[in-house]
This record gives structure tokens, sequence and C-alpha cells, in this order.
């Protein structure tokens, strides 16, 4: 069973859909207990760093997810998710300092660069379709087609944690993979056949 945390700002339902269209038994919950004794463990999110640490933290599900990264369960993090699990973000803070993360995964996350705009004519957020490059993660295949919707972008202090590249005027880690732990900045649930082979990937680690 997988269960897929709640704390308010999460894509819980499209998750939730994908995971049963694969056939796997899947819970939706903000209960500590039922997240410890599952066999795999999500954690999507959609919007602000700072309100989704405070979520977390208001019901003890910060600690539950270290917990899990220091375990051998699978855990997985999608789009905002990914972001939590690093040290921190330049997201709401103030100049020179990050408003804190998980801690999970060192690195930080970091803002698209201003000149996308104005030099590049690129918009922020990326929204929209773009393929994974030099693909290293074991729930990855090189140049998939994924979905992305996103103004900041994660950078992970060690390069070995990056499962998986993307380009947006820079470029930048659009997956990461450490031990059990597994994180994506796009959305595989919205992000067609690719994104379910990749959450399939993710559910044969939990059995």
């Amino acid at each position: 069973m997988i269960a897929v945390i709640d704390y308010g700002m999460g894509n819980l339902a499209s998750v939730r859909k994908a995971l049963t269209y694969l056939h796997s038994e899947a819970i939706v919950t903000d209960d500590v207990d039922r997240i410890m004794s599952a066999d795999g463990v999500i954690l999507p999110g959609v919007g602000a760093i700072a309100p989704a640490m405070e979520a977390l933290r208001a019901k003890g599900l910060d600690k539950a997810v270290k917990e899990i990264a220091m375990s051998d369960k699978p855990l997985l993090g999608i789009c905002l998710g990914m972001q939590l699990l690093f040290d921190g973000s330049e997201e709401g803070a103030a100049d020179g300092e990050l408003v804190s993360g998980l801690g999970i995964i060192p690195g930080a996350v970091r803002r698209f660069p201003s000149d996308l705009m104005s030099e590049k004519g690129l918009k922020v957020p990326q929204i929209g379709w773009n393929n994974l490059k030099d693909v290293s993660g074991s729930l990855l295949r090189e140049n998939d087609y994924v979905y992305f919707v996103h103004s900041f972008y994660c950078d992970p202090a060690d390069k070995k944690d990056a499962a998986a590249y993307a380009e947006y005027g820079i470029r930048y880690a659009a997956a990461v993979e450490h031990d059990n732990v597994y994180a994506t900045q796009f959305h595989p649930e919205k992000s067609g056949e690719a994104g379910l082979q990749i959450l399939s990937a993710f559910i044969r680690r939990t059995r």
C-alpha cells in the first residue's frame, strides 16, 4: 500500500487516480501511523514552500517524512514535494537567506534567472512539456517528455543526486535520486504514458 501525504497543498486526486489506474492500493492521509506503516510514500505538492513546511510541521508530518527518508522505504517527492526535500528555498526568502526545507537532500531551491524573460523570451513559471536529458535515475528514461509547472528549480549540492536534467533557459535538475529517496520537479501523474511508466517503476520499488 502506498500512502499519499495530505498536508493540504497537494495534487492529491490526480496522484491517487494514477496509482489506482496502475492497480496499486493507495490511500490519501495525514495520519502519521498510516503513513509510517505504508510500503511506500508519496509527498506531492503545489504552492509555496513556507506554508507547505508550516502545514507539515503542524501535523508532525515533517518528522515522519524525515524518518521515512532515513529508512529503506521508498519515498517519492513530486513538484513542490521535491523542493521540500532540500535544505531550503529562495522562494519568499530575504536576500542571501533561504526558507528552510526538510533537509533530506543537500542543496537549495533557486529562482529562475530574471533574464529568462528579458533576454530569452521565456515565461516564468515554466508551464508545459519538456524532455529529460542525461538521465541516470532508475525510474526514468532518456528523452521522456514530461509536464512541468514551476517558477523555482532544485540545485543539489552533490551533482550525483541529480537523476535527470531539463533545459529552460538554463540546465537544471529535473529529478533527484538518493538511496530510497526519489523526486521529480515535473508531474508524472500529468505526464501521460511516460509519467505512468515512472510511477510504475516507483510502485515496483515498494514490493
